[in-house]
């Protein structure tokens, strides 16, 4: 190419999803005419995703769910009823592994899908073995009509779970964190914005703010620019205003993005947010607005655990409405003990006394828990009874 002209590429090139590198050479300039001594070097990754469509259905309706692949494809995308678990097969060649990055996939589903309404946040599974909550966000505003999951495996985790077979098998599951929080702020010319972040802090995992805009109106505000603050605990501060040296801000086609952030340490922050403008127009004046949090430290060993996590009373309610049949509903309990998504004693393990069906009196239990009207202290009586009387294998 030459200053006249721009580098066109052309031929069978960027025409499949995955992760491109492009390398560029400067051997010389025109003006001043100048070759260089040894070329200049640089080198890029591209990562071109494509998108597929699947169907899963609950309780006999069919939603659709559209899958962007930043590598291949995934396969045999199934939906776990259940346990409300998405379960599927990505290709992978371990040949690769050490000039792979990360692997991304982002699941959107349609916000009226019921498993879903009340989902704060996911755990994923991968190969039976690995636990990736810092590798989830679960994205509920930047499209009208759908939730999406961000998925991805970094480089370290995927040489942690390297085995010899040709693909990794992955769970995604509702998650149950009390520590998500949504801060609701507004400015001076009528928008506003909602920031949601984890106030749960752990050494291997970022702090992900997710920021979304709303005009007036209360709907997104596209195109909208602007910029932040962030003060840490030992007063670093920390500031951008956007990387265009022709426009000033964080430029949003779309009016949100998530953003992330580390190493964190505990205690107090504060973060400013300046609206700049919409579009290629400046707002009058910035406008301001600020608030206080606060991270604490995550310790799994002492914190506090519900024995039954809240979204599971969703599936307690189908069960009793015969929306789930008891099959379902037994192994679905029988997961959500397997892999510590819900505590029952240790004393429930089988007592000989087996029972070939389930009282009617636990699936009241399960009604009156999902409409409110006992604790779930009471509905869990009927978990220990199934597991003591052997329906519910929890070993």
């Amino acid at each position: 190419s030459s200053a006249s002209s721009k580098p066109v590429i052309t031929g069978p090139v960027f025409d499949k999803s995955g992760e491109y590198t492009v390398k560029t050479s400067i051997i010389g300039a025109k003006n001043p005419k100048t070759q260089t001594s040894e070329d200049i070097d640089f080198e890029t990754k591209l990562i071109i995703p494509s998108e597929s469509q699947f169907t899963i259905s609950f309780n006999e309706t069919d939603y659709p769910v559209f899958v962007k692949n930043y590598h291949d494809p995934i396969t045999d995308l199934n939906f776990d009823s259940s346990s409300n678990s998405l379960v599927f097969k990505m290709p992978f060649d371990w040949n690769h592994v050490d000039h792979t990055d990360q692997i991304q996939y982002n699941f959107e589903f349609p916000k009226n899908f019921p498993p879903f309404e009340n989902i704060k946040s996911f755990v994923a599974k991968v190969n039976d073995d690995l636990m990736l909550p810092q590798g989830i966000h679960y994205d509920v505003y930047s499209k009208h009509d759908r939730t999406v999951i961000h998925f991805t495996i970094d480089n370290d985790e995927l040489k942690q779970i390297q085995n010899d077979l040709n693909h990794l098998t992955v769970t995604i599951s509702p998650g149950d964190r009390s520590s998500f929080v949504e801060k609701h702020i507004s400015f001076d010319n009528g928008y506003g914005a909602i920031i949601s972040y984890d106030s749960a802090y752990h050494s291997d995992k970022d702090l992900v703010i997710t920021t979304t805009f709303f005009d007036q109106n209360g709907d997104m505000a596209s195109g909208v620019r602007y910029g932040y603050s962030l003060k840490d605990p030992n007063g670093n501060e920390t500031f951008n205003t956007g990387t265009n040296p022709n426009l000033l801000g964080i430029e949003l086609p779309k009016g949100t993005e998530t953003r992330k952030f580390g190493p964190m340490i505990n205690g107090k922050y504060h973060l400013q947010i300046v609206l700049i403008g919409l579009g290629i127009n400046d707002f009058d004046r910035f406008k301001y607005s600020e608030f206080d949090f606060e991270l604490h430290e995550e310790n799994t060993a002492n914190a506090p655990k519900e024995k039954i996590p809240s979204w599971i009373k969703n599936n307690a309610g189908w069960w009793a409405d015969g929306s789930i049949d008891d099959s379902s509903f037994v192994q679905g309990i029988q997961f959500m003990i397997k892999n510590k998504i819900m505590d029952i004693p240790d004393t429930a393990a089988d007592s000989g006394n087996s029972v070939n069906e389930i009282p009617p009196w636990i699936k009241n239990n399960a009604k009156w828990w999902a409409d409110g009207l006992i604790g779930e202290d009471d509905f869990l009586k009927g978990i220990e009874f199934l597991a003591k009387s052997g329906i519910i294998k929890v070993n």
